[in-house]
């Protein structure tokens, strides 16, 4: 990964942000039921091992302060988890603790509460039962899925969990163990001192898919329970999915009034001093990083080559 040393170079100012979302043990990376955002455990302390020689590794809440003032060191880069799976503290925070490496945990709040899935894994969950065999029990035939990036989420939840109760009594040990959300009593016995912890909505909508109240409601109780469950200010929050048009104006204004300090993004790139800290951007990192695909990512040489591929004629 040494030949990223000039772009290192030409490219060592702002504030990298990972997202991550899950960590699984080595021998089921493959398996077809393992989120593409997911990362291995080896694969995880491999880019630990790149970011404690490449970079200085800041909490996010940190970051962003220095980030406002002006005053982050060169290479700068914080890591972010989306969702709260269980995964979090059982495979990725033992290598996190390994190499005093700080992150941030976003919590979709009402999943800590109910110890249920997350609607957009139950949904695909159903997905792959219904490509794989036939179900009947407690669904409607006929019935497609909805879209989960365009539908209110009541909607999405109400046709997926028609299947669900069958397809959650199939899933195997290894299933639930790996996929599983942490629970209150996890996130109130972690580390405070590497482990931050920000909200992630309430119930997981995406909110340009719902109506004012919905929205508010979503921001302020998953900040309250953060809160709550922490015993410290709620700081930080991240938007479901994250795109462009995912998020706008009135929920930046609800989360000002809420005493967030910033709040990220599923959208693409470094963030330097002039960036909107209620819009900051992140490299999403999947399954598909090798460390040489980890270390591109990292420095912007993919997005690059994203931005050449797409401005070539077809």
């Amino acid at each position: 990964m040494r030949g990223d040393w000039l772009l290192w170079k030409l490219r060592s100012n702002g504030l990298r942000i990972l997202c991550y979302h899950g960590v699984c043990e080595d021998r089921l990376a493959g398996e077809p039921w393992i989120p593409s955002e997911f990362v291995a455990q080896s694969a995880f302390e491999a880019h630990l091992q790149y970011l404690r020689h490449s970079t200085s590794v800041l909490p996010l809440s940190e970051a962003i302060v220095r980030l406002r003032e002006g005053s982050l060191p060169p290479r700068s880069v914080s890591l972010t988890f989306d969702d709260g799976y269980a995964n979090n503290l059982q495979l990725a925070y033992p290598v996190l603790e390994k190499y005093r490496t700080p992150a941030t945990i976003f919590l979709s709040t009402a999943y800590m509460e109910s110890g249920d899935f997350f609607p957009f894994l139950r949904q695909r969950l159903v997905g792959m039962e219904g490509q794989r065999t036939a179900i009947t029990s407690g669904c409607s035939a006929g019935q497609p899925l909805l879209d989960y990036k365009s539908n209110p989420l009541d909607l999405v939840i109400d046709r997926t969990d028609q299947c669900w109760p069958d397809v959650r009594n199939r899933l195997s040990e290894d299933q639930e163990r790996t996929l599983r959300p942490l629970t209150v009593e996890e996130v109130r016995r972690a580390d405070s001192q590497l482990l931050e912890f920000g909200a992630h909505s309430h119930t997981h909508c995406i909110l340009k898919n719902e109506k004012p109240e919905r929205r508010q409601q979503e921001i302020r109780t998953s900040i309250a329970k953060v809160r709550l469950w922490t015993g410290r200010p709620a700081r930080l929050f991240s938007y479901p999915n994250g795109q462009r048009g995912d998020f706008g104006d009135a929920d930046k204004k609800v989360l000002v009034s809420e005493g967030i300090l910033g709040a990220v993004s599923g959208i693409r790139g470094v963030n330097d001093g002039g960036s909107d800290l209620l819009e900051l951007k992140r490299y999403p990192v999947g399954l598909y990083h090798d460390c040489a695909g980890f270390s591109a990512e990292l420095v912007g040489f993919r997005s690059i080559l994203l931005a050449v591929s797409r401005s070539l004629p077809s």
